[in-house]
């Protein structure tokens, strides 16, 4: 059964030639020549998109002679008025390059400057054809005149535009240069003025790439060069085109003479007949899906944050970030190289969105084209905080920060260090890459030792002029990095990591010890540059290697948590700790333990990379930062019998929306959609068996999300300074951003935490509630990034709905408030009592009877001054720690922890970061997974107790106040900071799942019996 799945995109981005172009001859020379145009590698894009674009639509193709195809021709069935073809109706022309190929029975290569033209009009094609029947009968004596008149009509009434490649060997692996050309309009159109990329919001795919993924999505098939063309299709050669079948519906017939079509059809079509194959139409989609950025400032967030000291700035001085379409890195034309980016991709693995395309990886809630939600790997993986982690303005100010607090410390020149460290996992695409091809070819003059935030705001010069400028400012070798480091952790990160190793001399470790003492903070190995693992033994590697030179292989390592550990256990230098002692709460073996694994990353790097950067860091004291990988490598998710793994939870198999009105237990669908059997057929395809893509039943979704929806929330929200758009390339969706969303809120509702009021009673006008927080995750509640923490609130209301008592409220801004309505003095981590020499913080509580105590789990860190910081290289004391530990987790020395883990001293060190401290330390609640607390409220005179309602909500912030406040106080006058303190301060948090700044975890309400 014929089940279409076309890529309604080839319309729009340079898609597929399972075609090619169409064409209408006026005089033609007796011979063909070749085109007198520059090779694509030889400009920058615009550039040669201002040459080969308007030589293509003035069609000057058609005075060289070339071989044209026989007629206009369909691309797959035309019937109930909607095409099922891959592109519209096409006629093609050939350059003499591909003729000699053609010819040559497709052997051997294709010359450089050989050119593709697919002339793309309307469908059906029999439309064409009898017209151009009936002009050759009106001017039977006039060749030229026909030619003409045809050539109007395909411009004026088919909405002429083109597809087009050129051969150019230097461009990519695969060797071609795709393009899409159309007229913006009817004026563009007659003066054949054809749309030139910009790169400006809203952003859509580029019109003209090498090495384009989503042209490749097909063209991988072809059993040779990236091409179907077939001599059967060319005029003067014999044999016949691929026929399909075409009804009648396009005719002009009178209404009774029309095929009838049901109601339910009509609907089902609606989105076609509005002409997805116009290229204008999708750009002008873009265009539709893109709403404007806030521009005012939250008065609430303003008046706790005022904005002083130069970090509040105009929209004009914003530093924004290149367009995510100039993310653009293909496979290098010779040995492909590790790191690619996501839009080599997403052509197989975005999914399709509905009629005529098909449905892929893709739950379809609607009649359009678009309608419902993109589960498809790079669908979600876009909008994770994976996927925006290289664009992260929560990071990037963080990092401006460490730099401006290391000046401050006289260790300024350790910022490199550091920067090229922290780039490891956030921009590990460009980082690692920078350091491989260093490496590799010193001739290069590049500088692997150094990977500068800087470089993540570069982007391949798009005109000699920015070609010229970069190459004046020095930063022309580095481009190529930025546009990989912007990916954040994208495809090619994960599914090239490789398990760590013992290096030559070390001890006899156990496996994860091996990995505790090589493989953490983002020193991961990798396997060959041409292969990819992935989770299944029986893929179809061909349309991969044709497109990139790569092998996908069957490794099971990309579905072990160690995996994640990579960039999820974080050993990092503390540079104001005394250098000659351990760090509090360490003994000297243990400190050596954590000292050794740093000195091993460091002789690996050199070994593997020649990079030194890390080694100035390994003078200081380590700790472990970020715990997430051991915290759940310490708990019973990791016990056999009761085992979850990270992708268990964070790659989901099912979907739910957050209304319920869904809900898939398990999904079965293609992980990937190419040019198969399932598409209209096409000559010179791979075999059936090299392309049958299978179903899975075990289909692991891209989603990646934690409780991070703030910076989600800034990259949806401010898009167009950000780089992003909301339109999803291949499925058209624009609810990308809201499912990661929508994830999240399904998260914290069910998967993170159980709060219940356990016991409610009251005596003297006096309320005891007993709250508990049962933590459901496999690792801390919160885990990850020091800062992170959430709160319970506990309010007390009566029979009106007026509060009686808060510990918790918080105001607009997340900050919480007291029943003045005015910030703790604890909210902020700077209020130092007269007479004292700390400021004062909210500790550990089992008991809390004032408004003013809020029970808050987090973690807490002094640097060596005993002042609260954020710093990720200041963290030498640890007041307090009482983050919820996962169910199971065993402290280092007990019987408990022997039984799990052994008596490894390597083990026991870095298990010691999974543990509380402070007050925490002592609560065994805390320790076993579940907190219990009392609160006391004294009521008000004259209040009954029975009226009384008492409700207790757990929220998340995973940027509180004080570390919005750190930030802009830290390094004010950077351009990441001011970029910060831009979104932060105009977010619209109100009716989001943000609201008042916090995001709602799990609650419970009581009220006396």
């Amino acid at each position: 059964m014929f089940r279409a799945r076309i890529f309604v995109f080839a319309l729009l981005l340079l898609l597929p030639t399972v075609s090619a172009t169409a064409t209408f001859a006026a005089g033609e020379p007796t011979q063909s020549q070749p085109a007198d145009l520059p090779l694509p590698s030889s400009l920058p894009l615009i550039d040669y998109e201002r040459v080969l674009f308007p030589w293509i639509a003035k069609r000057e193709y058609v005075g060289l002679g070339w071989n044209r195809d026989k007629s206009w021709r369909d691309t797959g069935p035309f019937v109930f008025n909607m095409s099922f073809g891959i592109h519209p109706a096409v006629r093609m022309y050939y350059s003499p390059e591909i003729m000699s190929w053609l010819e040559n029975g497709r052997e051997g290569a294709i010359a450089d400057g050989a050119i593709v033209i697919k002339e793309m009009v309307n469908p059906p094609s029999a439309k064409y054809n009898e017209h151009h029947a009936a002009l050759v009968e009106k001017y039977k004596d006039d060749p030229e005149k026909v030619a003409k008149e045809m050539a109007d009509y395909a411009y004026d009434t088919g909405g002429l535009n083109w597809t087009v490649m050129v051969k150019d060997s230097q461009l990519s692996h695969g060797g071609w240069f795709f393009a899409s050309v159309y007229f913006a309009g009817k004026d563009d159109m007659k003066a054949r003025k054809p749309v030139i990329d910009n790169f400006q919001p809203p952003y859509s795919p580029p019109l003209g790439a090498g090495g384009d993924g989503m042209c490749m999505r097909c063209h991988a098939s072809a059993a040779e060069e990236l091409i179907f063309s077939a001599l059967e299709n060319i005029e003067g050669y014999p044999g016949e085109p691929l026929i399909f079948r075409v009804d009648e519906s396009w005719r002009d017939l009178p209404k009774q003479q029309k095929p009838a079509f049901g109601v339910d059809l009509t609907t089902l079509i609606k989105a076609y007949l509005n002409d997805p194959h116009d290229p204008a139409a999708m750009r002008a989609a873009h265009v539709a899906a893109a709403t404007a950025s806030p521009v005012d400032q939250n008065p609430e967030f303003t008046a706790m944050f005022p904005g002083t000291g130069g970090v509040d700035i105009t929209r004009a001085n914003l530093q924004t970030l290149p367009s995510e379409w100039l993310d653009h890195v293909p496979a290098r034309p010779n040995d492909t190289q590790h790191f690619l980016t996501s839009d080599n991709c997403l052509g197989c693995h975005g999914g399709l969105g509905g009629a005529p395309s098909g449905v892929t990886m893709f739950i379809k809630n609607g009649p359009d084209y678009g309608d419902g939600y993109n589960i498809s790997e790079y669908g979600e993986w876009r909008w994770s905080p994976m996927g925006l982690a290289g664009r992260d303005p929560i990071f990037y100010a963080q990092l401006e920060s460490e730099f401006a607090l290391l000046d401050q410390a006289g260790v300024g020149d350790l910022s490199g260090n550091l920067g090229t460290t922290c780039l490891s996992c956030h921009g590990a695409m460009g980082q690692r890459q920078l350091e491989i091809d260093a490496h590799a070819n010193p001739d290069l003059g590049l500088d692997g030792n150094n990977f500068k935030p800087e470089y993540v705001l570069l982007h391949d010069p798009l005109t000699l002029e920015e070609k010229d400028q970069q190459i004046a400012d020095g930063t022309y070798p580095y481009h190529e990095y930025g546009n990989l480091a912007r990916e954040g952790i994208s495809c090619a990160v994960c599914h090239h990591i490789a398990p760590p190793e013992r290096a030559d001399g070390q001890p006899d470790y156990n496996k994860l010890d091996t990995y505790l003492m090589n493989g953490t903070t983002g020193v991961f190995r990798m396997n060959a540059a041409d292969e990819l693992i992935g989770p299944y033994s029986d893929v179809r590697q061909k349309p991969m290697q044709n497109a990139m030179g790569i092998t996908p292989l069957h490794n099971d390592y990309i579905k072990d948590s160690e995996m994640c550990g990579a960039c999820h256990t974080i050993n990092l230098p503390n540079v104001d700790a005394a250098t000659d002692q351990p760090l509090p709460g360490f003994t000297p073996a243990e400190q050596a333990i954590l000292n050794d694994s740093a000195k091993n990353a460091v002789a690996f790097l050199k070994d593997e990379f020649g990079v030194t950067y890390r080694e100035p860091l390994v003078q200081f004291q380590h700790s472990v930062e970020q715990a997430t990988f051991i915290e759940w490598q310490n708990s019973e998710f990791a016990d056999a019998g009761t085992a979850q793994s990270c992708q268990d939870c964070h790659m989901k198999s099912n979907f739910e929306t957050l209304d319920g009105t869904v809900n898939i237990e398990s999904l079965t669908t293609q992980i990937a959609s190419i040019q198969d059997t399932n598409l209209p057929e096409v000559p010179n395809a791979l075999p059936h068996e090299e392309i049958d893509v299978p179903f899975r039943d075990t289909y692991k979704r891209h989603n990646f999300v934690g409780l991070n929806a703030f910076m989600v929330k800034m990259l949806s929200q401010f898009d167009e300074e950000m780089g992003l758009g909301p339109k999803d390339p291949m499925t058209y969706a624009t609810n990308g951003a809201q499912l990661a969303l929508d994830t999240m809120a399904l998260q914290a509702r069910d998967e993170t935490a159980d709060v219940a009021i356990e016991s409610l009673t009251e005596s003297n006008g006096t309320l005891e509630a007993v709250v508990s927080v049962d933590n459901k995750t496999g690792h801390r509640l919160p885990s990850g990034v020091g800062f992170r923490r959430a709160f319970l609130e506990v309010r007390v209301t009566d029979g009106s709905g007026t509060q009686l008592w808060c510990s918790g409220c918080t105001n607009g801004a997340g900050v919480i408030i007291g029943p003045d309505k005015q910030p703790l003095k604890t909210e902020f981590l700077d209020f130092v009592p007269e007479g004292a020499t700390e400021a004062l913080y909210q500790p550990h509580y089992n008991l809390i009877d004032d408004e003013t105590q809020v029970q808050i789990y987090e973690e807490l860190t002094q640097n060596a001054k005993r002042e609260f910081t954020t710093s990720f290289v200041h963290r030498v004391y640890h007041p307090k720690d009482n983050r919820l530990l996962p169910w199971g987790a065993a402290e280092p020395g007990t019987e408990a922890f022997v039984k799990r883990f052994g008596t490894s001293e390597v083990t026991a060190a870095f298990m010691k970061a999974t543990m509380p401290e402070g007050r925490a330390e002592h609560d065994e609640g805390v320790k076993a997974g579940k907190d219990e607390l009392t609160y006391k409220i004294a009521l008000p005179s004259g209040v009954d107790a029975k009226d009384v309602t008492v409700a207790a909500t757990l929220y998340s912030q995973a940027i509180p106040p004080y570390y919005l406040k750190q930030r802009f106080e830290t390094a004010p006058n950077g351009p990441a900071t001011q970029r910060l303190y831009y979104l932060a301060s105009r977010l619209k948090t109100k009716g989001t799942l943000i609201e008042d700044w916090k995001l709602k975890i799990q609650g419970d309400s009581a009220q006396l019996r």
